[in-house]
């Protein structure tokens, strides 16, 4: 019987949409006439997350996301910039997120 090998996983890791889109959000928050822009690419990256089944495994920093969107949405980039870092933090390191 020969020995096969495993076929490698050559997927992305687990939420590497959810940090693109930190990655093209934070450097931007200083503009308030783009915060709406912002926030509606925060969701495009939930989407792209979700269609490669990926949110389960980050449930927890999607639910993040969703809420520095609502907050972007809102106006407030002083509250969704440290909750866009914890994410970002959470996403690389793989860490818990409480």
């Amino acid at each position: 019987m020969a020995i096969q090998d495993a076929v490698p996983d050559i997927r992305p890791r687990a939420g590497h949409d959810l940090l693109v889109g930190i990655d093209r959000v934070l450097p931007r928050l200083d503009d308030p006439a783009e915060h709406a822009e912002l926030a509606k690419n925060l969701m495009t990256a939930l989407v792209r997350c979700a269609a490669c089944g990926d949110i389960s495994r980050v449930r927890r920093q999607a639910d993040a996301i969703r809420d520095a969107a609502a907050l972007l949405r809102a106006g407030d980039a002083a509250q969704a910039a440290p909750v866009l870092r914890d994410t970002r933090t959470a996403l690389l390191t793989s860490a818990p997120f409480a």
